[in-house]
């Protein structure tokens, strides 16, 4: 049939442009929610370690983007889990950022 390899080589450009978009996106919201994160960071700070450690960053997986908020010091565990999560800063920052990250990413697909 004349044109359906323009229409697959369309589908295909359309699918790369989508994957790049989504991966773009996630490394905007990964950047934000650490600077939120390193900002919002509700314990009073020793060494500056465990503020300058927080992380946001992304997985690229076959079918998936997982924004990733994280600690990179070892008792980064302490401060989320310990007093009662008093010193918590990766639910709350995520939790937070949760209806605007789906609202970006809705928006992106319409």
């Amino acid at each position: 049939m004349a044109g359906e390899g323009n229409v697959i080589r369309n589908l295909r450009n359309w699918e790369a442009e989508r994957r790049a978009a989504i991966v773009a996106l996630a490394q905007d919201w990964a950047g934000r929610l650490e600077g939120q994160a390193k900002i919002n960071a509700p314990w009073q700070d020793r060494t500056g370690d465990a503020r300058g450690g927080l992380r946001g960053e992304i997985v690229v997986g076959r079918n998936q983007v997982i924004i990733a908020l994280a600690h990179s010091m070892s008792y980064g565990v302490y401060l989320e889990l310990a007093n009662d999560g008093k010193y918590a800063i990766l639910k709350p920052t995520l939790d937070a950022a949760i209806p605007d990250i789906y609202r970006t990413y809705k928006r992106l697909w319409e």
